[in-house]
């Protein structure tokens, strides 16, 4: 029997001359990857045909607002669909902590969003079970790998998480160098 030697880091924790850095790159499912590219195809003919008869004329006119509205809802699902895609072939979340400023960035090729956090009103960094409602348009994204996290805090009245696709031994690694660097409210080791 072949013994299993551990896996090397995914993550990546430094401290750099911008603070503490982290990077989080994207578990990427090469089924969704391939479903997606699949569906990409079918979604990009789709498209170009249905412009086509718009740009000619050619809808019918008793059927031309459900087409419209069809066409503005393919092309958003469209777009949602490629960010997923993008984001599994290259997506990254990448924490930056400097003075008081708390920093994750969803980070796709190099275009990104930034979400910044007072580090003084932080409370109870923690790592817990990945938090989704069917009803949150955020939690449809964690089947792409794209949303939610298992690392968590408070931040005024609201629950933020990040570390999409992190295991149990990486989010602790990260709240570890976190709480030894940093002292965030409410956070007990």
């Amino acid at each position: 029997m072949a013994k299993r030697q551990p896996t090397e880091p995914r993550i990546s924790i430094a401290d750099t001359a911008e603070g503490l850095r982290i990077v989080m790159p994207c578990r990427r499912s090469w089924f969704v990857i391939c479903f997606l590219a699949f569906w990409l195809c079918g979604w990009a003919v789709a498209e170009v045909m249905v412009a086509n008869q718009f740009l000619k004329g050619d809808s019918p006119p008793e059927g031309e607002l459900f087409m419209l509205a069809w066409f503005g809802v393919w092309t958003v699902g469209g777009v949602v669909a490629l960010y997923a895609w993008l984001w599994q072939l290259m997506g990254k979340e990448m924490l930056t902590v400097r003075g008081q400023t708390f920093k994750i960035r969803r980070d796709v090729g190099g275009f990104g969003f930034d979400k910044e956090y007072n580090l003084i009103q932080m409370r109870d960094l923690r790592i817990g079970s990945v938090g989704s409602s069917p009803l949150a348009f955020s939690s449809s994204f964690q089947l792409w790998g794209v949303g939610g996290g298992v690392i968590s805090f408070d931040h005024g009245e609201r629950t933020c998480r990040f570390g999409a696709g992190l295991d149990e031994a990486e989010a602790k690694q990260i709240v570890t160098a976190i709480k030894q660097r940093f002292k965030i409210q409410g956070s007990h080791d």
